[in-house]
């Protein structure tokens, strides 16, 4: 006859043995057993609590973990798995602490890649890369922590190095399609546009159903000036995700949002804006005219339209606006209010503010353009940029007639925006590009680059290296009166009420005259937390300012609703 020790090791023998064969329920049962004979048996605590925690009861996996940490303070696993419970319900700060309590008492490689995951959401991009290495230098082969260390690369602006490490994966396990969308990004964000496309297609040659792989493909083959083929992947993506709903990982919910976007590459990332350790979003994409209408979406609190670009998104605003007139929900960014933040619309859009300069602007269609330029009242220095574009995408200055045609020779696009260039290069010698957000009218400064070079990108600029341009931009997040002095912030103001959107941006300068030169201000401003944490870390308390001034207009908005109701 077995001993009492003898009955423990067949329980949990047993035990161990339907956890592994899927049959939780049963395996459950058996520890819970066991525990009742011996409450400090470690692992059955570790185990039921992984069970527990898999199965979603969370409040019962932290008991356990918790009762072993009691027994054993230094339980690498038992903190390895505490962690992992904090990290799914979004407290990645308990999360980060827990994980580096595990890996000082047990150097295991998930713990450092874990680590990694959680100091990468919130925005600690340089530390995540040394998490991800140790885990490496742990497990040579641990694909999943080359994959992580790859994302954030990519953040980072490395993306040559990006491209090494989902290399690495492909090497791991060729047939992975996410690996192969992965090495997409990485090789579309450096410039490499065959590679990207041919990597994309290979993902979805392993997974038709792998969605990001769509939406990657689209976005590589629009600037590959191939529209016609970039429409099918779009449409192909939003047609396999026509209602997505996420649920809030950081406990009960602020509010649930339905966020409408259209098919193409013309809405607003809102994944940190609209974040889902705060809020429930249900995303809706809708097709272009011609294609089936949106039908019934499941109940929301409050509705935001993502559809920022003008252009690009003109084709679903009509539908979109239906939706918000009927949808009984308040309304974030009602689309009535993006067509006229278009490109050429700003000069009447924003005319006759004190101490602002519009540059004129005209929309031509590609038989226009030459002989637009050869009219006297265009002579100069212009800028051109097919519609749509972002980011500096096929945005050239034109300052003589051959550069225009060499220009049409390679971008095939039907229709541009011309834009009178006014030099802006300040007395340094360098060019200064202003971004701000405009969150319920309120001014926020969101960013400032500063570049040697005309055509001024956060991204392009190197900021990393010169600390006397980050102190300078700290300044002016600080307060950003100080580059914006007296008349000039009221001219900020007066843009963001001349907008009149929920949440829009600007991106401007400050030209030779002592005016604000307007660069563009519409919906498709981008904020996120990427930014690098060792060189950066000042600009996310101010960048936590716009995701706070979000989350009170919605509140408000909300309690407007419930007042009227």
């Amino acid at each position: 006859m077995a001993g009492p020790h003898g009955v423990e090791s067949e329980t949990f023998a047993s035990a161990l043995r339907l956890q592994r064969a899927g049959d939780a329920a049963r395996a459950a049962k058996l520890y819970e057993k066991l525990l009742r004979r011996n409450a400090g048996h470690a692992q059955a605590l570790l185990l039921l609590g992984v069970l527990r925690l898999e199965t979603g009861d969370l409040e019962a996996a932290e008991a356990l973990f918790k009762r072993r940490l009691v027994d054993d303070p230094g339980d690498g696993l038992a903190l390895h798995n505490l962690a992992r419970l904090y990290q799914k319900r979004g407290d990645d700060s308990r999360a980060i602490e827990l994980y580096r309590r595990a890996t000082a008492s047990k150097p295991f490689a998930p713990s450092f890649n874990d680590l990694g995951f959680s100091l990468h959401r919130i925005g600690e991009l340089e530390p995540a890369i040394a998490a991800f290495d140790r885990a490496i230098a742990i497990d040579r082969n641990y694909a999943t922590a080359h994959s992580n260390r790859g994302l954030v690369l990519c953040d980072l602006g490395r993306h040559r190095e990006a491209i090494a490490d989902f290399r690495r994966v492909l090497e791991l396990n060729p047939d992975s399609a996410e690996a192969w969308c992965h090495l997409a990004t990485a090789c579309h964000r450096a410039g490499d546009l065959a590679e990207a496309e041919a990597a994309a297609r290979r993902a979805l040659a392993l997974d038709a159903g792998y969605l990001d792989a769509y939406l990657q493909l689209a976005q590589t083959l629009e600037r590959l000036h191939r529209p016609d083929e970039a429409e099918v992947a779009g449409l192909e993506w939003a047609r396999r995700q026509r209602v997505v709903t996420k649920p809030c990982i950081g406990g009960r919910p602020r509010a649930r949002v339905l966020i409408l976007a259209g098919s193409r590459a013309c809405n607003l990332p809102t994944q940190e804006l609209l974040s889902n350790r705060r809020y429930e979003t249900t995303r809706a994409h809708l097709l272009p005219p011609g294609f089936e209408l949106l039908g019934e979406v499941p109940g929301c609190d409050i509705l935001f339209n993502a559809i920022a670009d003008a252009d690009h998104g003109a084709d679903f605003l009509p539908e979109a606006a239906a939706i918000c007139d009927t949808s009984g929900l308040p309304v974030l960014n009602h689309p009535r209010g993006i067509a006229r933040t278009r490109r050429d619309r700003a000069p009447g859009l924003l005319a006759g503010i004190s101490g602002l300069t519009v540059p004129e602007v005209r929309k031509v269609n590609r038989e226009e353009l030459p002989l637009l330029t050869q009219l006297p009242e265009w002579q100069g220095t212009l800028l051109v940029r097919p519609t749509g574009a972002h980011g500096g995408d096929d945005l050239v200055r034109i300052d003589a007639p051959e550069k225009l045609g060499e220009y049409l020779r390679v971008v095939p696009q039907r229709e541009f925006f011309v834009t009178r260039y006014y030099e802006y290069r300040n007395s340094d010698g360098r060019y200064r590009k202003y971004r701000f957000i405009f969150v319920d009218r309120e001014v926020f400064p969101y960013h400032l680059a500063i570049a040697d070079d005309w055509l001024v990108h956060y991204f392009r600029a190197d900021m990393i290296r010169h600390a006397a341009l980050r102190e300078e931009e700290e300044a002016f997040l600080g307060d950003y009166r100080s580059a914006f002095p007296g008349p000039l912030a009221a001219t900020i103001g007066e843009i963001a009420h001349r907008l009149n959107l929920d949440y829009a941006g600007l991106d401007c300068s400050i030209g030779p005259d002592g005016r604000v030169l307007l660069f563009e201000a519409n919906a498709s401003m981008l904020v996120h937390m990427g930014d690098r944490q060792r060189e950066f870390s000042y600009k996310q308390r101010y960048v936590q300012r716009i995701f706070d001034a979000m989350g009170e207009m919605i509140a408000h908005r909300l309690a407007l609703g419930h007042q009227r109701n």
